[in-house]
């Protein structure tokens, strides 16, 4: 009996699983992981740009406030995001809704940030807000980390 069962035993497959990543020869990856705080920030009003320290890098990205929020709480994105019947691109002060995009070291989606109480305070604020959500926010940096294109 105990033969039977030591060939049923070896029988049954094993199974094991592991994480696969692949990248090109003489490349750098990074691995961009939301639960990481960012260690600090800045950014730029006039140019609508923000960025992060982590401890692997700088995440670098853009912001823009638009007419409408989409629906989305702090962290939903949009893909082909458009405003006034534009792509958004970045710096366009249309509006009290704060979106951020991430631009380096990867693109990602438009990320909602935050609603102001206008259009002229969301000019004024909006990639402080960015630079600042993504150090702080772990919601903020699942929305950017996680709507990276392939």
């Amino acid at each position: 009996m105990k033969k039977v069962m030591m060939i049923i035993a070896l029988m049954i497959p094993m199974v094991a699983q592991s994480a696969t990543m692949c990248s090109k020869n003489d490349t750098i990856t990074i691995m961009l992981d939301p639960s990481i705080g960012g260690t600090n920030y800045s950014y730029n009003t006039a140019q609508s740009t923000w960025w992060t320290w982590f401890p692997y890098g700088t995440v670098r990205g853009i912001s823009a406030c638009l007419s409408s929020a989409y629906g989305k709480s702090r962290g939903g994105y949009v893909a082909d995001l458009h405003d006034n019947n534009e792509l958004v691109v970045g710096g366009e002060t249309n509006g009290e809704h704060c979106w951020c995009k991430m631009t380096h070291p990867a693109a990602s989606l438009w990320v909602f940030a935050r609603t102001y109480g206008s259009a002229s305070d969301c000019a004024r604020n909006c990639a402080y807000d960015c630079g600042y959500s993504v150090r702080n926010h772990s919601d903020m940096r699942s929305g950017l980390f996680g709507s990276v294109r392939q």
